[in-house]
Order: structure tokens, then sequence, then C-alpha cells
């Protein structure tokens, strides 16, 4: 039984929203805006590397890149040494948008606790902190150990 029943991903689900609904001028989907996000972080990031991050096929990849250069979020440039291959580089547009994204969170976090007291703060902060510093941790190894635990969880049964 999952004790936080969830939680944690309903907030999320609900952050998203509200950002989708206060930024909904840009149209953008909350894939495009962690594209953007990805790039900003990993300038010169290739299709490639956006593909297997996401675990996306080249196609949807290719298009969402196309898509914000069209757009004027990013930029796509053949690679130096291989030239059939395309990196990415976020724009001052896709930079603005962006930070528009991280402001409208911040917001809406700082709206979300701020009926908390300062003792609950400091509480619940160093307890979010372990929990994230341990899924980034997972996610910087692909999740390796994650998907073992869950496929000896989870047999799959056999087509």
């Amino acid at each position: 039984m999952d004790p936080t029943r969830r939680r944690i991903r309903k907030i999320d689900r609900d952050a998203q929203r509200f950002v989708a609904r206060a930024l909904d001028n840009t149209h953008l989907s909350l894939s495009d805006y962690d594209m953007i996000h990805t790039v900003e972080h990993r300038p010169g990031i290739t299709q490639e590397e956006l593909r297997r991050k996401y675990a996306q096929d080249k196609s949807t990849v290719a298009r969402r890149a196309a898509k914000l250069e069209a757009q004027g979020y990013l930029e796509r440039r053949p690679h130096p040494e291989d030239k059939r291959r395309k990196q990415l580089f976020i724009t001052e547009k896709g930079r603005a948008v962006r930070n528009a994204k991280v402001d409208a969170e911040t917001f809406y976090f700082e709206w979300l606790t701020a009926e908390l007291s300062d003792q609950e703060l400091e509480a619940l902060c160093p307890i979010l902190d372990r929990i994230q510093l341990r899924s980034r941790d997972e996610r910087r190894q692909e999740f390796v150990h994650l998907l073992e635990a869950y496929a000896r969880n989870h047999p799959r049964e056999k087509a």
C-alpha cells in the first residue's frame, strides 16, 4: 500500500495544471517545457540524447524540436563532428518562457505552503529534500535499480 496515496503526484499534477493556465498564451505542452528546460541546462544536447532521456522515438523528438525551433524557442544546429546530427540550443524567447514557467511554479508553491507555520516548513523541507534526492539519484542512473526491483515484483506474462 502506498502510504503517500500518490499525494506527491496529485500535487504535482495540480501545479502543472496551474502553470498551463497561467501561461496559456504560449500553447506549449508540458513535454515542450521539459525539452526547453533540458536544452537550457544542457546546451548542445543532441536529438538522440533527448530521445534516450525521454524514452521517445526519434520522429517524436525531431517533430517537437522542429516545432519549438519554428516557434523561436530553440535553435537546431548541425553537430560539428557529424552534420547529420542536430544539436539544440535555447533562444532568448525559450529562456524567457522557461523563466515564466519557473515563476508560475514558484508562485504556486509559495501559495500552497503559505498556511504552514515556520515550524511545519522546517519539518517538511528536509523530508522533501531526502525524497527528491533519492529520486534524482536513481533517475541519473537511468532507474536501473528501480526497474530491476519493479521487474522482480511485477513479472510480465509471456505473450
